[in-house]
């Protein structure tokens, strides 16, 4: 427990004023535990009648988005006329967007491409000590631009075949960036930040 220091001239004159301020501050500090215990003990009644309301509400919404997913596929040409893959309709936004894009190997498990990376010479640079795939270094090298330009000078342009070379044996031992689309369906409340406020429900349907 961190000290707590008094002003000077509060300090106790005598043996028995040291004991009395003592037995104080274990009794506040006692009284200290007990409150924190109880807001402990609160919390979690509380964070439990919270989940119990919760999941039936979350299951609901994933139930909705579940059915609005085939309507939307079959509709997207009159809804979007062909130009976007989302909308605003009845408060919400629906539609189609790409997931953040990750790693994919496609010859075996992880322990597998931490294998092959390190016996093709990526090991220092694409594998963590754990050791487990760099999956956001790969991903760098994978996503790397590679075309010099017409003003690229000579020792650019040897950079970026040495890049593409890594590039393509990437490929040859099963690597490659997958970037799927999701159905997705998000509340919006008019005259709110949208951060703050907006709910997103992904299509879970696998």
């Amino acid at each position: 427990m961190t000290r707590i220091k008094s002003a000077a001239q509060r300090a106790p004159q005598t043996k028995e004023q040291a004991i009395a301020l003592l037995e104080t501050f274990a009794q506040v500090s006692a009284n200290v535990r007990l409150t924190e215990a109880a807001r402990t003990e609160q919390l979690a009644l509380i964070n439990a009648a919270a989940d119990a309301e919760l999941v039936p509400l979350a299951a609901q919404l994933k139930d909705i988005v579940k059915q609005l997913k085939p309507w939307w596929a079959a509709n997207i040409e009159e809804l979007t006329a062909g130009k976007r893959k989302s909308i605003e309709l009845a408060s919400c936004a629906l539609g189609d967007r790409l997931n953040p894009p990750k790693v994919h190997f496609a010859n075996g498990k992880d322990a597998d491409g931490v294998a092959a990376l390190q016996s093709n010479g990526f090991g220092e640079r694409l594998v963590r000590m754990t050791p487990t795939l760099d999956k956001p270094a790969i991903l760098r090298l994978l996503q790397t631009g590679t075309d010099p330009g017409s003003d690229a000078d000579a020792a650019e342009i040897e950079r970026l075949a040495k890049i593409a070379a890594e590039i393509t044996k990437l490929a040859e031992l099963g690597f490659s960036v997958r970037q799927t689309e999701e159905f997705f369906v998000e509340v919006i409340t008019p005259n709110s930040p949208v951060d703050e406020l907006k709910q997103t429900i992904a299509a879970d349907t696998e």
